[in-house]
């Protein structure tokens, strides 16, 4: 029996060094996902076209969501992204999509052959039969033209005048189908208008009973926040945020969850 003990001893002490030698690395693995992502999200003080913020809350320590946007040629780039799964087989993907995002786009300006060729690419190296929904969009700015393409993903909403949805075409997700012709759309963003992008993670955050927040309660909180003349990127999100942590309440968080505003503010 003693020597038992010892043994099991052994076994528990190697079973803990494993453990804690396994959430270091999800934690170093975490920090260099989340550094992958813009820190630095301009204001009105920063610029006088166009203002962004976003958050992603990972539901475990690494997850499959993402977002990313950039400047060139007076134009604003920008995606957010779900891959299907959680951990790390979606954290990986998420870095690659995320990476190819940024090769593709630095090259080509519209989002339909940006959205096709990510699929292209990533069809072609996709052994594990994973996929991401995408939104990809590209913003004139000195025109407030709007062109983008959506990939699957949940339509984005417009807080300016009104709320309500932007028109997407119920194209698939990218890396089913290395074929297929993502189609391309085009919307005026007027000043003042927020464009107000996100996960999946949102509308499917669950309560305690599993019932979810689902899109009416999104576009309440949008709603109330135009009323109140806090549509602004930030104040919008930090709105959302603090709504849908209300509607969770202890609930164990079930998906990862990701939010962009952009703010078109150009006096055109």
């Amino acid at each position: 029996m003693q020597q038992s003990l010892v043994k099991y001893i052994e076994e528990l002490k190697d079973t803990t060094a494993q453990k804690a030698s396994i959430e270091r690395d999800l934690h170093i693995a975490s920090g260099i996902q989340m550094g992958m992502l813009p820190k630095n999200f301009p204001t009105r003080a920063d610029r006088d076209d166009v203002q962004l913020y976003a958050s992603l809350t990972p539901a475990k320590e690494v997850g499959g969501d993402l977002f990313d946007f950039y400047f060139r040629d007076e134009k604003l780039f920008f995606c957010i992204g779900d891959v299907s799964g959680k951990g790390v087989p979606a954290s990986l993907f998420m870095a690659v999509t995320r990476s190819i995002f940024r090769t593709v786009s630095a090259h080509e300006s519209m989002p339909d052959s940006i959205v096709a060729t990510m699929n292209e690419t990533i069809a072609d190296m996709n052994e594990t039969n994973m996929f991401v929904t995408l939104f990809v969009g590209v913003l004139d700015l000195p025109t407030g033209l709007l062109r983008y393409c959506n990939a699957g993903h949940d339509a984005p909403l417009l807080v300016g005048a009104g709320v309500g949805e932007l028109p997407c075409d119920p194209n698939i997700p990218v890396g089913f189908m290395p074929s297929w012709q993502y189609t391309l759309q085009e919307a005026e963003i007027y000043t003042g208008t927020t464009i107000f992008l996100f996960t999946d993670g949102l509308t499917e955050a669950e309560d305690a009973t599993h019932a979810q927040f689902q899109m009416e309660r999104i576009t309440e909180v949008a709603t109330q926040a135009l009323s109140r003349q806090q549509q602004e990127p930030r104040q919008l999100i930090d709105l959302m945020t603090d709504a849908v942590h209300q509607f969770v309440a202890d609930a164990e968080q079930s998906d990862d969850l990701t939010m962009m505003g952009i703010q078109y503010i150009k006096n055109k």
